[in-house]
């Protein structure tokens, strides 16, 4: 069965993230969002961002963007990395930790000790822009 994170959530939710840089770690960024689906092509969102960063700001793409959710009946327990590259030539790492909660308690939401792998394109950044293509699937283990 493949499942994103509309079909799990109907596009209503919050999501709490907790990111760290390994080669950085006195860097720390704590998000905490909520995502609305007003219609099925259109998703808002409202994040608030604390923390401090202290690593390099030449960041122009990330890769092996990797995330494995789990869910304990409730929320998604998320956990991901990505690898930041930098215009120098360079790399560093992104590891995060989030939950995901469902504004409200739906049918098809997957029960407690259920996993999922998720992947995706490369994300490419120019500037003050981002971007990337959803290719991958959620496949429930």
């Amino acid at each position: 069965m493949a499942l994103n994170l509309y079909d799990l959530t109907e596009g209503n939710y919050r999501i709490s993230r907790t990111i760290t840089y390994p080669d950085f770690p006195e860097s720390k960024i704590v998000t905490d969002g909520m995502v609305q689906a007003p219609r099925n092509s259109e998703w808002d969102t409202t994040i608030n961002i604390n923390g401090t960063y202290n690593g390099p700001t030449d960041i122009i793409s990330v890769k092996d963007y990797k995330l494995i959710w789990t869910t304990d009946g409730n929320n998604i327990l998320e956990s991901g990395s990505a690898t930041l590259e930098l215009n120098s030539g360079k790399s560093i790492q992104q590891v995060w930790e989030s939950k995901i909660t469902p504004e409200k308690k739906l049918d098809n939401f997957p029960k407690s000790g259920e996993s999922a792998t998720i992947s995706f394109s490369p994300f490419v950044i120019d500037g003050n822009k981002m971007s990337y293509k959803w290719e991958g699937t959620v496949k429930v283990l």
